[in-house]
């Protein structure tokens, strides 16, 4: 017989999900309750001095005091042999995706409890707990403890990441991404921030068609981020209206990356997503965090330096094909952007 503790903050949430189903039937005694994640360890704990542990967690996302994702951490470092089922009213995929890349094995949705059979949701836990136990048995004992990692560099880059500017700028995703890799942080503290900021991208900006899959590793996990933010990137291009201001900063992006070797005046750009200049310079930099014009400036500067290590071109041809007539001035800009002229650049990263 399985031992189950129901973790929620709401009482009489947790005595309904008690009261409707048949536990006992399914090889489960529910043997506590919590109203949030520190009373659930504090109840985990003893459990575990007196012999007598909890094998799985029915465990509320949204809590008090310390919420469901965090339980979940605390425990999987404390107590890795004991499983979770996640309560939510959360149906967006990404949210309850990170409970599932954390360890979780099933998830119920409270709304769906209120139309489905409960007996059946509980006798297909009930397998797949019979199916983990069995693996784990089978499996040699892992080691438990966490890769240690900079705590406060990780606290730093999750600054970083909600701040947003990485949907729209190349140069910070790909600094986001090399810098939290570098950290060697569990894979699913990245997906415990990451997946639910994928959620808030597609609120404020559309649905991206995805695919609920496993990662293998963090390298696995930025692979799929960045499918993700190319899908984004696909769904506000294919958007005809443009009442939603962050639709249009992702235009805008869209629109300055076809057309570095034009001439771009801020009014014009405003215009092609219909709002006024005062308007979208503000919003544009409110979303990237830069200046329209500065964004052109890294956009050019950037698409520079592929082409000196990935081309023969001249710098003079260079310069032309990103938006520079004058080559002096486009050197001078390089060098303030890169530190050395695109010749060092050249010679330093590329073709010699």
């Amino acid at each position: 017989m399985y031992r189950v503790l129901i973790v929620d903050d709401d009482r009489l949430a947790r005595q309904g999900i008690i009261s409707m189903m048949e536990w006992e039937k399914y090889g489960m005694h529910v043997v506590g309750e919590a109203q949030n994640g520190e009373k659930a360890l504090e109840f985990l704990e003893k459990s575990f001095l007196e012999k007598s542990p909890v094998d799985v967690l029915f465990v509320d996302l949204e809590m008090p005091v310390m919420n469901g994702i965090a339980l979940m951490e605390k425990s999987r470092a404390l107590y890795p042999e004991v499983l979770f089922v996640v309560l939510t009213f959360h149906e967006d995929f990404h949210y309850v995706q990170s409970a599932l890349r954390m360890g979780a094995i099933d998830y119920i949705s409270k709304l769906q409890m209120e139309s489905a059979d409960c007996n059946e949701l509980l006798r297909d836990i009930s397998k797949k707990v019979e199916g983990t136990v069995k693996r784990k048995i089978k499996m040699p004992e892992a080691d438990s403890n966490p890769q240690d990692f900079n705590e406060h560099e990780w606290e730093h880059l999750v600054d970083k990441w909600k701040q947003m500017y990485w949907l729209y700028d190349d140069m910070t995703f790909e600094h986001l991404c090399n810098r939290t890799k570098a950290l060697h942080i569990p894979m699913w503290r990245a997906a415990q921030v990451l997946l639910p900021l994928t959620s808030v991208a597609e609120e404020n900006i559309g649905v991206v068609e995805k695919v609920l899959q496993e990662y293998k590793d963090l390298d696995d996990f930025f692979e799929w981020i960045t499918s993700f933010r190319e899908g984004l990137y696909k769904t506000a291009s294919q958007e005809a209206k443009y009442g939603n201001i962050q639709v249009c900063v992702m235009k805008a992006v869209i629109y300055a990356k076809e057309h570095l070797g034009t001439k771009m005046h801020v009014e014009d750009v405003a215009q092609t997503v219909n709002l006024s200049r005062s308007y979208f310079s503000v919003n544009f930099k409110k979303y990237t965090g830069m200046a329209f014009n500065e964004f052109v400036r890294q956009e050019r500067v950037r698409t520079a330096q592929m082409l000196l290590v990935e081309t023969e071109s001249l710098v003079s041809d260079i310069a032309q094909k990103i938006g520079y007539e004058d080559v002096n001035y486009f050197i001078r800009v390089f060098s303030d952007f890169t530190g050395m002229t695109p010749g060092e650049y050249r010679k330093r990263n590329g073709i010699k």
